[in-house]
């Protein structure tokens, strides 16, 4: 695994490819290790810049319902954004799934193909490499989001991890991944798609996101409704429909936990 070793986060290489692609202010903190990149974005992150944290290590990194992230150091992308919006926060209730695009876009361009999980969640060949949680607040009087990405780059084993799991270089051992490559095209996809679903919000992707959508046509089941049924496409408000015996249902991402079933 020497590619890990060489890989290490470099502040200048990434500053440097922004400034190829965007004139935008960019305010990037790397860190050895921290509890949560998201967390410090959170108590950081100023209106009117774009806040970037980066850490080669994570002591509590966190998904969705505060369910904990594996963060072994040197190894993963651990990434968040932070950017002002004039919007209302629940207007951004679906920037997750177009946050997942903006990921999925990213790897296209390594020649990854993957697929998402809705609302959230990044597969390459049926197995997750990655993860979005979204989270806000307010600073000045202004609304905050907060993107965090985790994304597994180098990781080969992780005996702490409950479900089926992989990484980019587990699924494509004879390409050679650069993580500060790869953060500096998300970052630049993220902020791209943020202007966009300002303007046009989550169903100028629908079409986009319904192609790549994991879920469609398999078994799931829901935890707050305790039945199984059956994905179908996700709508114009980023929610997911659901067919069950008797009745077909719209599913918001705040309200639910998702299991595949055989």
């Amino acid at each position: 695994m020497e590619d890990v070793k060489r890989n290490r986060l470099k502040e200048e290489e990434i500053l440097n490819f922004l400034a190829k692609k965007t004139d935008m202010k960019w305010n990037l903190s790397i860190f050895d290790e921290i509890d949560s990149t998201n967390t410090y974005l959170l108590k950081h992150s100023k209106p009117d810049e774009y806040s970037i944290c980066l850490a080669e290590g994570q002591s509590k990194g966190r998904g969705r319902y505060q369910k904990k992230w594996q963060s072994p150091k040197y190894k993963n992308i651990y990434m968040s954004l932070g950017f002002s919006t004039e919007k209302m926060i629940k207007d951004f209730s679906s920037f997750s799934l177009v946050s997942a695009l903006a990921v999925s876009d990213s790897l296209k361009n390594q020649n990854v193909k993957t697929e998402i999980k809705w609302p959230n969640d990044i597969f390459c060949n049926s197995k997750k490499i990655g993860g979005i949680l979204v989270e806000t607040t307010s600073n000045n009087k202004k609304n905050i989001i907060v993107v965090g990405i985790g994304l597994n780059v180098f990781m080969a084993n992780n005996s702490n991890i409950d479900r089926e799991w992989s990484s980019l270089f587990l699924e494509y051992k004879n390409k050679n991944f650069d993580r500060n490559k790869i953060i500096s095209e998300i970052l630049i996809n993220l902020v791209r798609s943020k202007e966009i679903f300002e303007k046009k919000g989550f169903s100028f992707y629908l079409k986009k996101f319904n192609s790549l959508n994991f879920l469609k046509e398999k078994r799931i089941y829901l935890d707050n409704d305790k039945k199984i049924g059956i994905a179908k496409l996700i709508n114009a408000d980023g929610s997911l429909n659901v067919e069950y015996e008797d009745e077909e249902k719209k599913i918001n991402s705040g309200e639910v936990s998702i299991k595949i079933q055989n």
